[in-house]
């Protein structure tokens, strides 16, 4: 929601579109998605881990609110957003920031912060997107493709959602260099001192992603301009430029990345 006592912003008719005119979706088990949340909330990681946790997880911000700022966006869909971590860091350099979740409760949290030119929208990464086709100038998926067993799928829910000219802002571990950097921790014992991380695989991913296979997923949708691998976080973030003259055909989306 638009944080009290702030002007909201003109947006173009597609962004402006009321829900109800989109396909009905069965509405989220939300004992599921709780119990989801205690087992994923970045948000407690944060707030649990220590301070190399937090670096962690601030340096991933930075990463993709730099992106985002950089398109110089007026719309902004965040999908996956938990409380509204990343979209802290951009909001104020967009007109309308669109903050979606499969959580209402993470979402109240979103809206309590006040952030400027906020609403809030209850979705599911795996689709159908409840925004209009074209109402989005960025759409943010970060740490999210990962924990769904079609990201391909996820993608091209949401790339519809960005206007023509517009990017895709992609952020996913690299569990490989991750589970090699625990099984050295554990050895070594050097994980006595980097309190709040686990040494276990991360719960909740069901897909692994190398470089190759990110860009092949990612050059179904669009023109990469961008997949860096940034050791600091043990994963890679990416930029795809959405054509300008959609393409004829769906593309043919592998089940897994």
């Amino acid at each position: 929601m638009t944080s009290p006592g702030s002007a909201r912003p003109p947006v173009s008719p597609a962004a402006a579109q009321p829900l109800a005119s989109f396909p009905a979706r069965p509405a989220p088990d939300l004992a599921a998605v709780a119990a989801w949340n205690r087992t994923h909330d970045m948000a407690g990681l944060r707030a649990r881990g220590g301070a190399v946790v937090r670096a962690i997880e601030a340096r991933r911000r930075a990463l993709v609110a730099a992106r985002v700022q950089r398109a110089r966006p007026r719309v902004v869909v965040d999908v996956g957003c938990e409380d509204g971590w990343i979209a802290e860091a951009y909001a104020a350099c967009a007109e309308e920031t669109v903050l979606v979740d499969l959580d209402p409760a993470v979402l109240a949290r979103a809206e309590r912060k006040g952030l400027p030119r906020v609403r809030c929208v209850v979705g599911d990464v795996r689709g159908p997107a409840p925004l209009a086709a074209g109402s989005a100038d960025v759409v943010v998926l970060s740490a999210v493709l990962e924990h769904v067993d079609r990201p391909g799928g996820a993608l091209a829910a949401w790339a519809a959602v960005v206007r023509p000219g517009g990017r895709l802002v992609v952020y996913v571990p690299a569990d490989r260099p991750i589970l090699l950097a625990k099984r050295i921790l554990a050895r070594t014992g050097l994980h006595r001192l980097v309190r709040g991380v686990s040494l276990e695989p991360a719960p909740g991913h069901v897909v692994t992603f190398s470089r190759r296979s990110l860009a092949r997923l990612l050059n179904l949708f669009g023109s990469v301009e961008e997949i860096a691998f940034d050791p600091l976080v043990l994963g890679y973030v990416a930029t795809v430029r959405i054509p300008s003259t959609p393409t004829s055909a769906p593309p043919s989306l592998p089940r897994r990345a």
